[in-house]
């Protein structure tokens, strides 16, 4: 959300828009700005190169995240990399952050002084110094436009104020994972995957939320890593409730191993046995596992339309669920 207190011209012409065919870049601006795509004509440039953009209002700096040919990519005039950072350009930067970084604690003393409930965590300025970004993460909504005012009047540049998720909070200040490595989403996550229970209960770990949450208290990223993996290693496998043939009589399976390439089968005798999956030939599929599936399916279009406000009372909920499906 972003105020803006100089006087603008009302009868200002509004920004064109052109038709790029060609070469553009994926710009990621600043550190956590947004990826958007710029006209780009430096066949210098290569992914990884600080640039300068334009913008509406002045020259900002990014990092560029592709190259690609586009076929008819609408772009706003201003839309342009401008050039490859230089060193004298990457001084700058470092500079402008520092200063940047300075005024967190002025913002924080400002927002206490107003009783905002709200944590200011980053800063960053544009790279002209024409406007700075504060982000800043509170437990719910916050009416800050009375402190954008304040920090306008102190700071004589424009304003501007991000509250961000849970996620991005733990982007933005870093952590260390369970794995005991920088957290993914500090290093090289840039934009966050969808990640839902299912992805657990198909790698088949451990339904807990100890173990499924990261130090964000949400599903880990790294559920997302292998889930292309687990999906075509369950299509060469037979799933619970099939009912298979063995060289010793058909039976049921009751329990498989992705990794290992297993399947323990009830036979009709009962006795238990385990066997790799080429030992094994499905017969049929039992109704009580065509059930379950219809179920899962909806689930899943459930858990695409589910907020992430609910995620924490969805988990607990789902894992009792799962937990009463397995007995």
């Amino acid at each position: 959300m972003e105020y803006n207190f100089r006087k603008e011209n009302r009868d200002s012409a509004p920004v064109e828009t052109i038709t790029k065919k060609g070469l553009v870049a994926s710009v990621r601006l600043r550190r956590f700005g947004n990826t958007d795509y710029y006209d780009i004509e430096l066949t210098e440039a290569k992914v990884g190169d600080w640039v300068l953009v334009g913008q509406e209002r002045g020259i900002d700096y990014g990092r560029i995240m592709s190259l690609e040919e586009m076929e008819n990519i609408q772009l706003l005039e201003y839309q342009k990399v401008v050039r490859i950072c230089t060193a004298e350009d990457m001084a700058v930067i470092s500079q402008n952050q520092k200063d940047a970084e300075s005024q967190i604690a002025f913002c924080q003393g400002c927002a206490s002084a107003l009783n905002l409930n709200m944590k200011v965590i980053d800063a960053e300025y544009v790279f002209d110094r024409t406007k700075i970004i504060f982000y800043f993460a509170a437990p719910e909504r916050v009416d800050f436009r009375q402190l954008v005012r304040d920090l306008a009047r102190e700071m004589h540049i424009r304003i501007e104020l991000h509250q961000v998720g849970i996620r991005d909070e733990m982007r933005i200040t870093g952590c260390i994972g369970c794995c005991g490595r920088e957290a993914c989403c500090a290093n090289w996550i840039h934009e966050f995957s969808p990640v839902n229970i299912r992805m657990a209960k198909l790698q088949q770990i451990q339904l807990h939320p100890a173990k499924l949450s990261g130090a964000c208290g949400r599903l880990k990223c790294c559920l997302a890593y292998e889930q292309r993996n687990y999906r075509d290693l369950e299509q060469q496998i037979p799933r619970k409730g099939q009912i298979v043939r063995t060289e010793n009589g058909t039976g049921e399976v009751v329990d498989n191993s992705l990794l290992a390439g297993t399947v323990t089968v009830k036979m009709d005798d009962g006795t238990v046995v385990t066997l790799n999956c080429d030992e094994v030939t499905v017969v049929s599929r039992t109704k009580s596992r065509a059930k379950v599936r219809t179920q899962k399916r909806r689930r899943r279009e459930d858990e695409e339309m589910m907020s992430d406000k609910d995620y924490e009372q969805d988990l607990l909920r789902r894992i009792a669920d799962l937990e009463e499906e397995d007995e």
